[in-house]
């Protein structure tokens, strides 16, 4: 029974190596749900710079989500209140989004620019 248990720990030895690579990418760790001003705090404090677009939406008056947050890309005010922010570190750019109609906007995921 041991062996078993030895041989398994073995096989998912690759797995969660791959695992933890996916958290290698220059990225501080999000926790799903997290407000996007802690997201937005971290990727300061880890060096990454705001970067939009030159084809970056300007932020609506009174928007709260994207008021102070050069970084903003684009905020739709449909489907789920979507906010896109872009950063660069190191020749990186990130997609950061997040859901929410107000400056507690939560986090929702990332993509790499190519």
């Amino acid at each position: 029974m041991k062996k078993i248990s030895i041989i398994s720990v073995f096989l998912l030895i690759p797995f969660l190596h791959i695992s933890s690579f996916a958290q290698t990418n220059g990225l501080p760790k999000f926790k799903k749900s997290e407000l996007y001003k802690s997201v937005r705090a971290k990727m300061l404090k880890a060096g990454w710079k705001p970067a939009p677009s030159s084809n970056a939406f300007s932020c609506g008056e009174g928007d709260e989500r994207c008021e102070d947050r050069p970084e903003m890309e684009l905020c739709m005010t449909i489907r789920l209140s979507t906010c896109t922010f872009r950063w660069k570190r190191k020749g990186k750019i990130v997609m950061i989004y997040s859901v929410g109609e107000t400056k507690n906007n939560i986090y929702d995921g990332y993509k790499f620019e190519k």
